[in-house]
């Protein structure tokens, strides 16, 4: 039967992309894997003149006409067809036999709405610190979590009503934290996440660290700031701001404009961008 006659599977891919007229980069996302046995929804956000089609009956593809990660998370959760859904950009390398470690943490762990797995650089290192063993994750463990570390339970997500919030991520007004929001809306709703101690995917080397103390980057800290802790955001901010020049992120001297781009977007959120969270 093709793909597009079946109402579900038990394991689907999201790729998340822009601007693609072929399918050439999946090949090197499976160079480890055998593409056939795969099942993949891939969201193209693009324009109307350069639009991605697939001819291959396990890949299907929607061209979305708008910006955003959040927002290409979200339509391809919404046309999944996958009980199992594993989030993915369209840079990363599945390590071989990714999905049987998946699909083995999901009977392990039927009850989870989401499952964090681990990452490596290209280097073969980690690719962030990782817990040492299997666990629960809470409101302070989900952070700094990456979305290609994830896999979901379809049913329970979408049962929950549950999505990205399209006011976070790249190429939405505040460029940062959708992961950490997207989990931590699932805790906020009784849902469960739990961390897999297995690789399941090679990413180039993870620079985070070095992009704290930019400013795009703190202007939506202090959305994402009014966003979890509303009046108490403000302490958050100069909180935020020590770590960065403790930590050497910025310079001491910066301190000042730091603080006032964080407020700059606490304000904006507030104004322009405020719903109920």
């Amino acid at each position: 039967m093709n793909i597009s006659e079946k109402t579900h599977i038990p394991f689907e891919i999201l790729v998340a992309t822009t601007n693609r007229t072929t399918l050439d980069f999946i090949d090197n996302m499976f160079k480890n894997n055998d593409l056939e046995h795969y099942h993949l929804l891939i969201i193209n956000q693009t324009s109307e003149h350069k639009l991605l089609v697939s001819h291959k009956p396990n890949i299907r593809v929607i061209n979305a006409f708008e910006r955003g990660l959040s927002r290409s998370r979200n339509l391809a959760i919404q046309h999944a067809i996958g009980d199992i859904c594993l989030l993915a950009d369209d840079d990363v390398v599945y390590l071989e036999g990714f999905e049987n470690k998946i699909m083995e943490a999901f009977k392990l762990y039927p009850e989870a709405a989401l499952i964090h797995f681990k990452a490596k650089n290209f280097k073969g290192d980690d690719f962030r610190k990782y817990p040492i063993k299997d666990c629960k994750h809470n409101l302070k463990t989900i952070r700094g979590m990456s979305s290609i570390e994830m896999a979901i339970n379809r049913k329970l997500i979408l049962n929950k009503k549950i999505t990205f919030d399209v006011r976070f991520g790249l190429g939405a007004p505040f460029p940062t934290a959708e992961e950490s929001l997207f989990c931590r809306n699932i805790l906020k709703q009784n849902g469960l996440i739990y961390f897999n101690n297995a690789f399941i995917v090679a990413h180039s080397e993870h620079n985070s660290g070095r992009k704290l103390g930019d400013d795009e980057i703190v202007y939506a800290r202090g959305a994402l700031n009014y966003y979890k802790y509303k009046k108490l955001a403000y302490f958050w901010i100069v909180r935020y701001v020590y770590f960065l020049v403790k930590n050497k992120y910025i310079k001491f001297s910066d301190v000042f404009e730091k603080v006032k781009l964080a407020l700059k977007g606490l304000r904006i959120l507030k104004k322009h961008y405020e719903y109920k969270t």
